[in-house]
């Protein structure tokens, strides 16, 4: 007991003398924090769409201080991606203000800023988004011939400025290919989804870097390769994600789902139950304006319309069904023709008609059947509901024409012989000769379908034969102007580009994920 008391004493004795040597000065060190204030110019609402190794980036952030600015900020930019593989995170600057030349590869990126006052090691950030494409990740593709004879494939670049890239295929891995038949871009897959059809094959390359070589052959797209042996790609529509059809060899090759979409099976140019193939036509009839999920096709054995896809009960997935007429339409014209196939024309008029030109080769007189894919509401397959049947009697040059395509805003069908352009207006029985190009050929005519929702416009590609392949192709853009009195088609100035290849077809390749 007497030991803990002394112990006891000892602390308090102990306490007391220190207490009595310390005297609170009450000497605490206070300061207010720098809080910076960034404003939203530069960041909020803005998105920056730039071009790879062409375009730089500068924004001077508006910065407020409740303080000052001083030598404890510091200043950091960061451009960071998200992947499979993981984040990348890469430094673009630590100055103030940012000045970013643009060496990303095309993607999508977040740009953030950051402030740390290092005192306090307090951080302030604000953040945007950057859309980074290359030269080659939006434009026109231009399918084409070289002075040899091969394919050349040219680009209209469609970025901060119009650039044409020539001669985009060079060393990409192809092998050498002549008579370019088809050009095919699919919008919805990253990888190896450009098609390019040549008369010595079809080959997948990639849509971004353009690099293809054996091994994106088209035959490693088919579960049995032996269903067909050429593999020329000759057409080729799809609709929304996952519906395709396909003409190759001039066989139809149909996928009508997402899973293992990129594989295709037997041909479909058949009716259920009967794989007695028949013939086709080299052209797909589809509504891109409604994006309706089947396709019409000709049947040139029986010369008859026949349909295959769409959705629900009544879906025909890898095989056709014959259009049937109904009570209803019979005395519009009949489904079953009789007459030979000359080409189908899709267009955007109204809720997206499509055409099928047909020749009676009894008379040699032409005809142009109209008709429309439409939803069906309870979940069958699409309709194909007839508009009408029109006799073509006032087109000069018709027998010889070789491109077509159809206005989306007036009834008119635009085509093309070698040398001369051609409107005619079916509903009016007016034909106007738009374009005579006299020793230049044209080689090509593209409506396009996906891309434009305003306005009513096509491509007119010819070739100078004075010139070599590689550089005597020119393109032009027109205009379908909606006159109700008369027939009125325009060039678009600045809208005519020269030294291209000699031009077989066309696609608009989107910014992928756009």
């Amino acid at each position: 007991m007497k030991r803990i008391l002394y112990i006891s004493l000892l602390f308090i004795l102990s306490n007391w003398v220190l207490s009595g040597c310390y005297k609170d000065e009450g000497n605490y060190t206070y300061h207010d924090i720098n809080e910076v204030f960034i404003g939203e110019k530069g960041f909020v609402d803005t998105t920056y769409q730039v071009t790879a190794f062409v375009d730089t980036i500068r924004i001077e952030p508006e910065l407020d201080f409740k303080l000052s600015e001083n030598t404890n900020l510091v200043y950091e930019w960061k451009i960071i991606s998200s992947g499979v593989g993981g984040n990348t995170e890469i430094d673009a600057g630590r100055e103030r203000n940012l000045v970013y030349p643009v060496d990303l590869p095309a993607k999508d990126y977040g740009l953030y800023y950051k402030v740390t006052d290092t005192v306090n090691s307090v951080e302030y950030l604000r953040t945007t988004s950057i859309v980074v494409q290359s030269i080659q990740s939006a434009g026109w593709l231009l399918l084409g011939e070289n002075d040899e004879g091969y394919v050349q494939m040219d680009m209209i670049s469609i970025g901060t400025d119009t650039l044409i890239l020539k001669n985009i295929l060079n060393e990409n891995g192809l092998p050498p290919l002549k008579k370019p038949t088809c050009l095919w871009v699919i919008d919805n897959y990253d990888k190896n989804m450009t098609h390019i059809g040549t008369e010595d094959g079809t080959y997948r390359i990639d849509r971004e870097t353009f690099l293809g070589g054996e091994a994106t052959h088209f035959k490693y797209s088919f579960y049995d390769p032996s269903v067909t042996d050429k593999f020329i790609l000759q057409d080729a529509q799809q609709v929304r994600s996952y519906q395709r059809l396909m003409i190759v060899d001039g066989k139809a090759f149909h996928v009508g789902m997402l899973i293992l979409g990129e594989f295709l099976g037997q041909p479909a140019n058949h009716y259920k139950g009967d794989y007695n193939f028949f013939s086709i036509g080299d052209k797909i009839g589809v509504n891109q304006k409604n994006l309706e999920q089947s396709f019409v096709l000709y049947n040139n054995t029986d010369k008859r319309f026949v349909r295959i896809g769409g959705t629900g009960n009544g879906s025909t997935d890898g095989y056709c069904d014959s259009l049937v007429d109904t009570k209803n339409d019979a005395g519009v014209f009949a489904w079953k023709t009789g007459l030979d196939y000359v080409t189908t024309i899709n267009s955007r008029y109204i809720d997206g008609y499509t055409y099928t030109v047909l020749k009676d080769p009894s008379s040699n007189k032409f005809y142009l059947y109209s008709y429309k894919i439409v939803r069906n509401m309870m979940g069958g397959a699409s309709n194909i509901v007839k508009n009408r049947k029109y006799e073509l009697n006032n087109c000069p040059d018709l027998e010889n024409a070789r491109f077509f395509g159809a206005s989306g805003t007036r009834t008119y069908i635009i085509y093309a012989t070698d040398s001369k352009l051609y409107a005619y207006d079916y509903q009016a029985n007016k034909s106007k000769l738009i374009v005579d190009c006299g020793d230049k050929k044209i080689t090509s005519l593209y409506y396009d379908l996906t891309l434009q929702t305003n306005g009513d416009f096509f491509y007119v590609a010819t070739y100078d034969p004075a010139l070599p392949a590689s550089t005597g192709g020119t393109l032009t853009k027109y205009s379908v102007v909606n006159n109700p009195n008369e027939i009125l088609i325009e060039a678009i100035p600045e809208s005519t580009w020269t030294g291209l290849c000699k031009i077989k077809s066309i696609q608009y390749k989107r910014r992928y994920g756009f």
